[in-house]
């Protein structure tokens, strides 16, 4: 399984983005390996455009099997995020989410360099995708 994060998605779902990030997305999304979590359909969809994009957006989000955001989840990320930060190295509140998502359930597949800095503390099996 894979917890497809929201900079990959953007990525994807650019007209010009990176061929190669379309083509990995869509050989996950072909193969039903594909997941999300409440955080990545926020992130996405506040993003889209119009009424109609947004619709269709969350359907096609909506349809994926989710990740609960749970007390796990939420324990997890702070515990992390508390590692983190007194190492001095900040992320994003949301990332630590997200990747508490992910963890030991799918792996992450991500175009931001955050969650590798999670990875460093934690148990996270993640795929950092380039846009070359």
């Amino acid at each position: 399984m894979y917890l497809i994060d929201s900079s990959v998605w953007i990525e994807y779902l650019r007209p010009s983005g990176s061929p190669k990030i379309k083509a990995k997305v869509r050989k996950i999304l072909e193969s039903e390996e594909a997941v999300t979590c409440g955080v990545v359909v926020v992130e996405i969809l506040r993003g889209a455009r119009t009424e109609k994009d947004f619709k269709v957006l969350r359907d096609s989000l909506c349809s994926l099997p989710a990740i609960p955001v749970n007390g796990e989840v939420i324990d997890r990320a702070s515990r992390w995020g508390f590692l983190l930060d007194r190492k001095g190295k900040q992320v994003p509140t949301t990332d630590l989410i997200i990747a508490s998502c992910a963890h030991k359930k799918a792996r992450l597949l991500h175009a931001d360099k955050d969650f590798e800095v999670i990875a460093s503390i934690g148990d996270l099996d993640q795929e950092r995708l380039l846009s070359a």
